[in-house]
């Protein structure tokens, strides 16, 4: 938890499913905890890097994984910040309740990573740090974007309408702007499960964790 926190988000997914289990854990579940162990151990040289960019400011990506979890049906939010093309927050979060479709799980993430880089801009201010506007939210869920931006759709989600309203009013303030992008770029993607070893090595490299 400790290198999950602070210096290796490439095992967030990993830290927050294995997580789930803390109070009835298996010995099938010491057998596959056992990989990320090893899967350390082999990366123990890797580490969190920062250099100098002419990247965009403040950019965010925010991912969902819906209802995957077999025990819960409950979706993991996924989010990644990042400052000057450095990564400077990012997360693994199962859901609080069912999203009864992938557009609601992508909308839920929207929310909480629309939360925690208005907590960043706040912070930076507090630091007479100018922030520029807007700022920039990848989403790879063309329905979700969708829903956003048009409110004649939201007949179909009432029951997440707070969310809705929180992001349709950020944006209109001009404070974020929704662009789409493509699953294979995604970064947010491997904070929301496991993923195949040239993709998620791909996407170690993106986050800035090397040897």
């Amino acid at each position: 938890m400790y290198l999950r926190v602070t210096s290796r988000p490439d095992i967030c997914a990993a830290v927050n499913y294995f997580a789930g289990f803390q109070c009835c854990a298996s010995e099938e579940h010491w057998v596959h905890l056992k990989r990320v162990l090893r899967y350390l151990r082999g990366t123990a040289d890797h580490q969190l890097v920062y250099r100098r960019t002419e990247s965009e400011q403040l950019v965010v990506f925010a991912d969902a994984d819906w209802g995957t979890d077999v025990n819960d049906r409950k979706s993991v939010s996924g989010l990644v910040i990042k400052l000057y093309g450095q990564t400077v927050a990012w997360s693994t979060k199962k859901q609080s309740s069912v999203a009864l479709s992938s557009t609601e799980a992508e909308l839920m993430a929207l929310c909480q990573a629309s939360c925690e880089v208005m907590w960043i801009v706040n912070l930076l201010r507090s630091v007479q740090w100018e922030v520029s506007e807007p700022i920039s939210v990848f989403e790879d869920n063309q329905p979700c974007i969708s829903v956003v931006l048009d409110p004649r759709k939201l007949k179909r989600m009432k029951h997440i309408e707070v969310q809705y309203h929180f992001l349709k009013e950020l944006i209109e303030k001009g404070k974020l702007v929704l662009k789409y992008l493509e699953t294979g770029e995604q970064l947010a993607d491997m904070m929301t499960k496991g993923l195949p070893a040239p993709r998620f090595r791909k996407f170690r490299d993106m986050l800035g964790v090397v040897n």
